[in-house]
């Protein structure tokens, strides 16, 4: 808009009515600045609760703003004369008061131009935060609403621990709004939606539990009785491996039974302890203790296995001392070849020459005396073990 003095000579009723035009546009044009200051710091608000204004563009954004509000000031100096005021410098001072508004608004537009697209998109998505939580509340307290005690499953534990994780979850949401940063609130409303939808499935899984449970009993006290009649192999394996071997071949065996009889003991008690629980109706604890009695049977066919295993392994050494020692020969002889193929003889070669000789003198030991054949695999198996480890360095596989 274009403003002029009317000039010394006009009359003084045509000098008050340009003041007054003018003081009206300098009002339209201030709120017009306003109009277009609010919409983009709605946008750079909007971009700073969602965690994604870089400082590039709140810099141009602070640099835009002093413009803004120095032209502010200068409107509400002007303003401030009373409407009477008529003169020259009345004018002028509205003049200038439009100018810098315009200027200011100016910016307010060059600068939403520049990042428009982004500005829309986080208005637009900062407002959809509120309902996000209200929509993650609303499901958390419905599905938690569903645990009303009327049901003897509501009492599981893990129907409680479901509950409370809801309670937290719904409780960290709140926490978050109050912050009202839109990352933090969009995060607590999915780790609420996380927690409703957890709870609802242990509440479905729930009613399922005695049957799982009753199942769970009947397969546990087979493998109790299936470990029991295993077990019964450690006395006669243990006592043919300090005949026909050299007892350093046993000696870390020693008590093997009794801990196997241990463990199956306190499994039998854990197994006698969740009977209990799904008589009285606390199915949930009663799969407690058939895991800690599977456990404790798992420990037990170690024990088995360990001193039957080992009678084989010696019994297969004894009986073909080249089987065994073919094996790690085999896997030398592929890793010297590799090494040859991949060009690092000068780096690995003497290293498996001193593995093979390694291999030699371990053998040499099985014709001296009783051998002790434990010793001997497990040399071997240091061996290869080494040699394995040669190959995948070479491979790339390790540093």
């Amino acid at each position: 808009m274009t403003h002029r003095w009317p000039g010394r000579l006009s009359r003084s009723t045509a000098r008050a009515e340009a003041v007054a035009d003018i003081r009206s546009d300098t009002v339209r044009s201030f709120l017009d600045m306003d109009t277009r200051q609010s919409i983009a710091a709605g946008g750079v608000h909007a971009l700073e609760k969602l965690g994604r204004a870089e400082d590039a563009l709140r810099e141009r954004w602070r640099r835009v703003e002093e413009q803004c509000f120095a032209a502010g000031a200068t409107y509400l100096a002007a303003t401030e004369r009373p409407e009477s005021d008529a003169s020259e410098e009345a004018w002028s001072a509205f003049a200038a008061a439009i100018a810098q508004l315009a200027a200011a608004s100016a910016a307010v537009d060059e600068f939403y131009g520049a990042y428009r697209g982004r500005l829309e998109h986080a208005v637009a998505e900062y407002a959809a935060v509120p309902r996000l939580a209200a929509d993650a509340r609303r499901t958390a307290q419905d599905a938690a609403g569903r645990v009303d005690g009327s049901q003897p499953y509501h009492r599981f534990p893990s129907v409680r621990r479901a509950l409370g994780e809801v309670d937290a979850a719904l409780t960290a949401l709140a926490r978050a709004e109050a912050t009202g940063l839109g990352p933090d609130v969009v995060a607590a409303a999915a780790c609420t939606r996380e927690a409703a939808d957890a709870l609802r499935s242990t509440l479905a899984d729930a009613p399922g539990r005695a049957d799982a449970a009753a199942k769970a009993l009947a397969s546990v006290r087979t493998r109790l009785q299936a470990v029991g009649t295993r077990a019964e192999n450690i006395a006669p394996a243990y006592s043919a491996l300090l005949r026909e071997f050299v007892a350093a071949g046993s000696a870390d065996l020693t008590g093997a039974r009794e801990r196997c009889e241990e463990h199956m003991r306190a499994a039998a008690a854990d197994i006698d302890a969740a009977t209990v629980a799904a008589r009285q109706g606390d199915p949930e604890g009663a799969l407690d203790h058939i895991g800690v009695a599977r456990q404790h049977l798992a420990d037990a066919e170690e024990d088995v296995d360990a001193v039957t295993d080992r009678l084989a392994r010696l019994r297969e050494v004894r009986d073909h001392p080249d089987r065994v020692e073919q094996g790690v020969r085999f896997r030398l002889r592929d890793a010297q070849l590799l090494v040859v193929d991949r060009g690092r003889v000068a780096e690995w070669g003497s290293v498996l020459d001193a593995q093979l000789a390694r291999l030699e003198r371990a053998g040499d030991r099985l014709a001296v005396g009783r051998p002790d054949y434990w010793a001997y695999l497990r040399e071997l198996d240091a061996i290869d073990a080494f040699v394995a480890g040669v190959i995948d360095r070479v491979r790339g596989r390790r540093t």
